[in-house]
């Protein structure tokens, strides 16, 4: 029977916890079982649960987004007499707030669980035999001397069960460090890389796609900190296809051409890569102590963007010392403007144990006391302004991030002068009416068009229209935006329909069923690939069984990324 529990508190179910598997198996004892759930569960149901277990000592895997819920779930087992050991980066950096409740493992934890587990299941006082333990004994903390760094090639791939592992998302770890040293980031305090030999990383890979697991995470901090063991994996992975996708954390600063090119080999959306920008503003860069060359980034996810195969989300951070709103208005109108699929508008948090800690009060920074540990005010940014980021933030992921209206956001910024200034007079409109966290879809593109049509912004229905019917499937639009008067020349159209136009797979089927026709007063798929827009009736029939637009007269058309060409 297993009488220590390893628990995992998920943000999400299809979420899986690589910490307490990585302590199991290096743990290599029966004893030991793991058990996971997630935030969004009842505190009390969960708890029932782990008691029902029958444990005699319960291990917590804790992170900003569930400490709360880990050390309210700590307290009420040593309530009821078990050992409780707490563990990651929210109790490393914090132990004290912990101790009260059980004792925390400091750092990596493979080697010290080890060490607790055969002396607690041996019958012996663990605290005397487990390096890197922080408890109480007599009312004052007490530390261990710290364990050696485990050495990754001997780590075994986390997940045991592999057939629990179908169709959710599984976080794997290929490196342990940073060589960047960001004042916000816990690698601030970390000294090195150390990475797992490729060779190893492929072979899990292929166990994961056997697997048929959605995708695979990498919590890499920088992934292509070795040049060419990321092109290495990157390669592996293009060559070898198949349905399972790949999330990665990279620095734009160490891309190449040869990187680029062998990212143009992978079968489309089977590589995601995440890109922390963070910010364009070169005092800040400074400040953070994170320096790059912004246009280097954008030569290279410009350059990735041109395979259409890859999705880019950059990232970026409000309330960083000395960027006030302005300067940050042009990060964001710098970063929109290379491209990328997705950009990400976070905020600063202040994590314990960072170099930002120790430096908020330089830069008049603020910040929540408990979880998450946002910023609420710094030197260069006040209150109110933070407020109006998150109000863009919120516009920002519903419209642009979330693939809607891409085009539209991106036609309708370049008439208002930039990103920043459309989303901020957009955000003006939209409290007018219902609040946007309440709207539909269909609230979203009447938001559009009403600002669009209140800017005098041309064409602006004819790209919100396009962004509507540019669907994996084939959609119902709003009433505003569907076109009648066209029945007469769609019915003509249909008559004739190309047989060479009919996939295998549709055969005897109606056409209408899976495309539709429609005309637009501009050349936007023009506009697309070139960058110019010219007024010019355009007849475009949308084919959702092909995934094909064919402009009528023309080749089909199928731009070759979201980004277009601005």
């Amino acid at each position: 029977m297993q009488s220590i529990w390893l628990v995992g508190i998920n943000a999400k179910f299809a979420h899986t916890n690589p910490a307490i598997r990585y302590l199991k198996n290096y743990a290599d004892n029966p004893a030991v079982g793991i058990a996971e759930y997630t935030i969004n569960m009842p505190l009390e149901s969960i708890l029932s649960d782990l008691l029902n277990k029958g444990g005699r000592a319960y291990g917590f895997s804790v992170y900003i987004w569930n400490v709360d819920f880990c050390r309210r779930l700590g307290a009420a087992l040593k309530r009821e007499g078990a050992a409780v050991l707490f563990g990651g980066p929210e109790a490393t950096y914090s132990p004290e707030s912990f101790l009260e409740y059980g004792d925390v493992i400091l750092g990596e934890g493979e080697k010290p669980f080890r060490a607790w587990t055969e002396a607690f299941l041996a019958g012996r006082e663990p605290r005397r035999e487990t390096p890197s333990l922080c408890f109480l004994e007599g009312g004052k903390k007490r530390t261990n001397p710290a364990a050696s760094p485990v050495e990754l090639q001997e780590l075994e791939q986390p997940y045991f069960d592999l057939k629990e592992l179908k169709n959710r998302v599984v976080y794997y770890e290929s490196s342990r460090g940073c060589p960047f040293a960001c004042s916000y980031c816990l690698s601030s305090i970390e000294k090195g890389v150390r990475f797992a030999p490729a060779e190893k990383v492929k072979q899990d890979l292929e166990l994961f796609r056997r697997a048929g697991v959605m995708r695979v995470k990498f919590v890499d901090r920088t992934f292509n900190a070795d040049k060419a063991r990321a092109k290495e994996i990157f390669r592996d992975i293009a060559e070898k296809g198949g349905n399972t996708g790949f999330h990665f954390e990279i620095a734009a600063d160490l891309l190449d051409d040869e990187t680029a090119e062998i990212l143009s080999r992978a079968k489309k959306g089977l590589i995601q890569l995440e890109i922390g920008v963070q910010s364009t503003h070169p005092p800040t860069l400074r400040a953070i102590r994170r320096e790059q060359d912004f246009s280097h980034t954008r030569r290279m996810v410009r350059r990735i963007a041109e395979g259409g195969n890859v999705h880019q989300h950059l990232d970026l951070i409000a309330g960083l010392p000395l960027e006030g709103l302005g300067e940050f208005a042009k990060s964001i109108d710098d970063v929109m403007d290379v491209g990328a699929e997705k950009v990400q508008l976070g905020f600063l948090k202040v994590l314990h144990g960072s170099a930002m800690e120790a430096e908020a009060a330089r830069y008049g920074i603020e910040y929540q006391k408990s979880a998450p540990y946002e910023v609420t005010r710094t030197d260069a940014i006040a209150p109110a302004e933070l407020a109006l980021l998150h109000e863009i933030e919120y516009l920002l992921d519903r419209a642009y991030n979330s693939g809607l209206f891409p085009q539209t956001v991106r036609w309708f910024s370049r008439q208002c002068g930039g990103y920043f200034a459309f989303f901020r007079e957009w955000n003006d409109l939209a409290k007018e009416g219902k609040p946007p966290r309440n709207w539909t879809e269909g609230d979203l593109a009447a938001s559009l068009l009403a600002f669009g049509e209140r800017r005098n912004i041309p064409y602006g229905r004819d790209f919100l229209r396009w962004d509507a019917l540019c669907r994996n499937f084939r959609p119902r639009l709003p009433e505003f935006l569907e076109q009648p008067g066209r029945e007469a020349e769609r019915r003509a159209f249909y008559r004739d329909f190309p047989e060479e136009w009919v996939p295998e797979n549709r055969k005897g089927k109606r056409p209408w069923h899976y495309t539709r026709l429609e005309w637009f007063s501009a050349d936007i798929p023009g506009y697309l690939r070139e960058g110019k827009l010219r007024e010019k009736e355009t007849i475009v029939l949308f084919d959702y069984a092909a995934g094909v637009r064919r402009v009528l007269g023309q080749e089909p058309f199928q731009e070759k990324s979201e980004t277009g060409k601005q």
